[in-house]
């Protein structure tokens, strides 16, 4: 660390004079230590000095005591006739930025208590330090120094979806891979949307997405160049749901395997059920793992019917205590309460329906003319909705299920949340 000292930097200007304003402010009067200036236009150095006039400005304070500067600065005359900034104002940027109303120790201060408390906390912050600032003003003043950053065009990008409301609206989230930061935030999902940004931005080499259509056809449309990749998350999530749903079948063996290697008391093992046709994989995956819970609810009770306290159950088969408690204050077997969630493609019922009828069976052609109708979300939404509606396998009573969540008056929705 280099040595402090009184005024902002000893190598442009010097102390002139110090005084006290009353009793509680200091006046600090600096000169430029300089005999010369650059032309900001031109370059060219100058002495010819044109005037002087005087800069106020606020700097840190010193024990509290707000500190006031007087700077005097010059004008000079550019010596060249072909620059067109006939006079300039001398630059000083360790002390003061042009058109500046804090010195630059002030300005870095009060940037670092805004990025570390944000705007409301970090102005109660600097009031009790003996700096006047309110929240809005160091909000601005970290967007402007943030604006004035020179962006540097990304070479690899990461596009995703986020959301605004979960299943209702969704923007677009574009990241810097290479230097792990946000670059920025689009305000919908679109092709149209992300193929601008994509050509606003030059020289992108690789763009590492979902397996959606929807970025790939924006990347194919603005950088057909760019290598395409799909990024490690979605790679790993399809991955796991690949692995759980090759071992799902084996699940009986593998728990014989870790019962044989451990001390846990043993859990009664009940053959699979036999799969009911005309149902999902997602709609399997649920009964396994409802299967999986029972047979854990049962042992569990049958450890309590025998005497052991919860502690020890949760010591012997690894069950947090607060769901011992929770099954032992149920008397039965808590079956998981079904959530049912309007979808956005619920606002297209009636055109989908009309399609429908007209003989129209393709999702992905729903999914199309619904986009010309500014439909932002994916084309999965459609399909799924399409076959919960008409598909083969979806079940009566999950179509009666939404069609009543649907179609409830909003007076009996709200009572029935309050009580």
């Amino acid at each position: 660390m280099g040595q402090r000292t009184l005024i902002p930097d000893a190598g442009e200007v010097f102390l002139h004079e110090l005084k006290t304003v009353g009793r509680n402010r200091l006046v600090m009067v600096l000169q430029s230590a300089g005999e010369e200036s650059c032309c900001p236009a031109c370059g060219q150095r100058s002495r010819r000095v044109h005037s002087r006039y005087c800069r106020h400005l606020s700097d840190l304070p010193w024990e509290g005591i707000p500190v006031r500067i007087e700077l005097r600065v010059r004008r000079f005359f550019c010596g060249v006739e072909e620059c067109g900034q006939r006079i300039f104002t001398e630059r000083l940027p360790n002390t003061v930025q042009r058109h500046g109303r804090r010195s630059c120790l002030l300005s870095a201060a009060l940037e670092q208590i805004t990025l570390a408390l944000g705007g409301s906390a970090g102005s109660r912050l600097a009031e009790r330090l003996g700096i006047l600032a309110s929240g809005s003003t160091l909000l601005r003043g970290l967007r402007k120094k943030a604006g004035a950053v020179v962006s540097v065009s990304p070479r690899v990008v990461g596009i995703d979806d986020w959301a605004w409301r979960k299943g209702q609206r969704y923007g677009t989230i574009v990241c810097d891979l290479e230097r792990g930061k946000v670059i920025d935030l689009l305000p919908d999902r679109s092709a149209e949307s992300t193929a601008e940004w994509l050509r606003a931005h030059p020289g992108i080499e690789v763009v590492s997405r979902d397996r959606a259509s929807l970025y790939a056809e924006a990347a194919h449309r603005a950088v057909p160049h760019a290598i395409q990749v799909a990024d490690r998350w979605h790679l790993l999530r399809n991955l796991s749901e690949a692995l759980t749903g090759a071992l799902a079948p084996h699940h009986r063996l593998m728990t014989e395997a870790a019962r044989a290697v451990s001390k846990k008391p043993e859990i009664p093992l009940v053959d699979s059920p036999p799969e009911v046709p005309n149902t999902t994989r997602s709609q399997r995956a649920k009964q396994r793992s409802r299967d999986r819970r029972v047979i854990r609810y049962e042992a569990v009770m049958k450890q309590v019917r025998n005497g052991l306290s919860q502690a020890e159950i949760s010591r012997t088969m690894g069950i947090d205590r607060r769901t011992i408690r929770r099954w032992t204050r149920a008397g039965d077997f808590p079956e998981r309460k079904a959530v049912f969630r309007t979808s956005s493609v619920e606002q297209y019922r009636r055109y989908l329906d009309q399609r429908w009828q007209e003989g129209c069976h393709n999702a992905s052609q729903l999914w199309r003319e619904m986009r010309e109708r500014e439909f932002t979300c994916r084309d999965s939404m459609v399909r799924n909705w399409i076959r919960q509606q008409h598909g083969p396998r979806a079940s009566r009573f999950h179509r009666e299920a939404i069609a009543s969540h649907t179609n409830a008056p909003e007076r009996s929705r709200t009572s029935t949340k309050n009580v």
